[in-house]
């Protein structure tokens, strides 16, 4: 029975394989967790158990409309990057990233055609916008406003290179919009202290998912300055400046927590949060600048640094310089995220009150 089971499993992970690659699932961690802080917060809210049956339709409902939107975004990404370059007479298969070449390679080599590229995009927001739908119905104007903003935000993502928005954009989204969206979605509730609390927690979140943007934008950096992309860290002038910009961002993360645990908003085992990133945190910092002057490094997973999936198959296309700290950028967002949503679990008694 055991070996069926993981047989069946094998056979799932190979069949899916291609369109987790398609989409880039492996950054999925990067809007899980804000999802994981908000449903945890929210779960503490009587309001939660108000209709226990509707509340975990409506949770498993947000986790898979978070889901589609993410996988959306990055497909539409790739796919008018691709476009581009289609656009200026180049064939497809000479369509070419650089440094980036694993980028949308499965668009590249024909394995996905556009037209099912179109299809898939088509599924993924057409899942997204349904859910807006529903929870329109049972909360009014707040979502479609939430999911308004969302939307023409996603849809500005793939032209914010023109105006270096591209970090503000993800970290907006991954951040006070997903958080904020999912607790109202969960609760109903759009006011009072709590909803506060939470929205500047999520400014936290965001700084932390815009250092995974970042990281991977450092290491692009030559690619982007050539190619006229301008990022946050084109823009700050040198991938030195650069690499201080990740360590303001995860400073200042770290400052909202150490506030909100000094003015009591939430437990001090918020603290925590810092406490086993920190270390994940500098490796981070030290490993970039490595990038910008060391060269011919040996990368070696490590059980402390998080999870890095498909390790062989990154080894052997060659580019494990890139996907060993885009790893330990997204791990430190996902640890930081989920020591958050335990704590608040297990710590926060909400009290509501009207306004």
């Amino acid at each position: 029975m055991f070996k069926k089971i993981k047989k069946a499993y094998g056979n799932f992970q190979t069949a899916i394989a291609p369109f987790i690659e398609l989409t880039r699932g492996y950054s999925l961690l990067t809007s899980m967790a804000p999802w994981f802080v908000a449903a945890a917060y929210a779960s503490v809210s009587p309001h939660f158990y108000s209709d226990t049956p509707t509340k975990l339709f409506t949770t498993l409902l947000t986790f898979v409309a978070v889901i589609c939107i993410h996988l959306g975004s990055n497909l539409l990404d790739d796919y008018i990057d691709v476009k581009k370059q289609l656009n200026k007479g180049i064939s497809l298969n000479e369509v070419n990233f650089k440094k980036a070449r694993n980028k949308a390679r499965l668009i590249k080599d024909g394995t996905f055609s556009l037209k099912q590229v179109k299809i898939i995009l088509a599924v993924l927001f057409g899942i997204g916008i349904l859910s807006g739908v529903y929870f329109t119905i049972l909360y009014g104007w707040i979502i479609p406003v939430i999911a308004t903003v969302t939307g023409i935000l996603c849809l500005l993502y793939p032209y914010s290179s023109k105006i270096c928005a591209g970090e503000l954009i993800v970290g907006t989204i991954f951040g006070p919009l997903l958080m904020m969206g999912t607790y109202i979605a969960l609760t109903g509730i759009t006011t009072g202290s709590n909803a506060q609390k939470l929205f500047v927690l999520s400014f936290a979140i965001g700084l932390m998912i815009m250092v995974l943007l970042d990281a991977h934008n450092l290491m692009d950096y030559d690619y982007d300055k050539s190619n006229s992309k301008h990022t946050l860290c084109t823009a700050i002038g040198t991938k030195k400046r650069a690499l201080a910009l990740i360590a303001a961002e995860i400073i200042i993360a770290y400052l909202i927590i150490i506030y909100l645990a000094a003015t009591k908003q939430f437990s001090y085992w918020i603290l925590l949060s810092i406490a086993l990133t920190a270390p994940l945190s500098v490796k981070l910092l030290i490993s970039l600048n490595d990038y910008n002057n060391v060269k011919d490094l040996k990368f070696i997973p490590k059980w402390y640094l998080g999870p890095m999936e498909n390790w062989d198959i990154i080894q052997k296309e060659s580019y494990e310089y890139f996907m060993y700290r885009f790893y330990i950028a997204r791990n430190i967002g996902f640890i930081f995220c989920v020591t958050i949503a335990i704590i608040l679990f297990f710590t926060v008694k909400i009290t509501y009150f009207y306004i």
